[in-house]
């Protein structure tokens, strides 16, 4: 349990850390407790209308749009985070270029980075003012770097800056490992685009076929089943077996859409694995794709109860 509680508060405090890196206006815990409102009030809404109007909708539905509202609120710094992070990987290349000739013309480091940070690298210009502010504090360069990958969620500049520092130790020419360095994180750059290009198609292919094709064909097998279990009630004589008839129409329907929420979280997850390459992705993924599946079921069921209608 406390492992469990340890987990949480450090994903909160992760989160805070993410709202103070994008310079989110609004503190952590009160934007936490604004989603996690509106999603609510959102799914009472959407709740209380299908009762009101006694729509033939499972509550499911509101636990759906609770998920996608609280997922599309909460989800939207880290979209911003996601932005600043490649846009500063974007530009690292081209920076460690600038620092390398800079030292490979006799200026220092500090010179380098100063030229950096007036440079139109975004927020890569930023990050490196925060350095030069820390390197004029007292610190050395190497303490300096350490902070600026602190501020980043990015696996490619840690390396970076850990090859920076190493090399700065072991007394190494800096200017020519600099020069290396760009060309692989431009490399790695490049090759983490060609992936998610590459797996594009894939992508789809599951998006289509777990969040539309699947939740069309049980919206159709839906209607059907409601339409021969109505069928066999009225033909049966006693109010007991009605009964029962309706609720093991009922308790088909509710199975199928449970079955059709486990489809539309392993589609996530599979086009979480596959474009990132990272299964805890899926969480951004997995309310979208239900809110896709569950309009997509609704409508078959809808279409395929006029054509039947007709038809009978």
């Amino acid at each position: 349990m406390n492992e469990k509680k340890a987990k949480g508060f450090a994903f909160f405090q992760n989160y805070k850390k993410m709202l103070k890196d994008v310079k989110f206006k609004i503190p952590g815990s009160v934007w936490v407790f604004t989603s996690t409102v509106a999603a609510i009030g959102a799914a009472i809404t959407i709740f209380a209308v299908i009762a009101l109007f006694e729509l033939p909708i499972s509550p499911l539905v509101a636990f759906v749009i609770f998920l996608v509202v609280l997922d599309t609120i909460l989800g939207y710094p880290y979209m911003l985070a996601m932005k600043r992070i490649n846009a500063i990987e974007e530009a690292l290349p081209d920076a460690l270029k600038q620092l390398a000739d800079t030292l490979k013309a006799g200026g220092t480091y500090e010179y380098g980075l100063r030229e950096i940070a007036t440079a139109e690298y975004g927020p890569l210009s930023i990050e490196m003012e925060n350095v030069l502010r820390k390197m004029e504090e007292g610190e050395n360069m190497e303490d300096s770097l350490s902070s600026f990958t602190e501020n980043i969620d990015s696996t490619l500049v840690r390396r970076t800056v850990a090859i920076i520092n190493d090399a700065i130790k072991a007394g190494a020419g800096l200017a020519d490992v600099l020069d290396e360095i760009a060309d692989d994180v431009r490399a790695l750059h490049r090759i983490g685009r060609e992936r998610i290009s590459g797996t594009m198609l894939q992508v789809i292919f599951i998006v289509v076929a777990g969040a539309v094709v699947a939740p069309i064909i049980m919206g159709m097998v839906t209607t059907v089943i409601e339409l021969l279990i109505t069928v066999s009630a009225g033909i049966v004589k006693t109010k007991f077996e009605i009964v029962q008839a309706i609720e093991t129409k009922d308790m088909i329907v509710i199975l199928m859409q449970i079955y059709l929420v486990i489809e539309v979280i392993a589609a996530g997850a599979m086009i979480a694995l596959t474009r990132e390459g990272k299964i805890n992705k899926s969480l951004i993924y997995i309310p979208v794709l239900l809110l896709i599946a569950f309009v997509c079921y609704y409508l078959a069921v809808f279409a395929s109860g006029l054509m039947i209608g007709g038809v009978a």
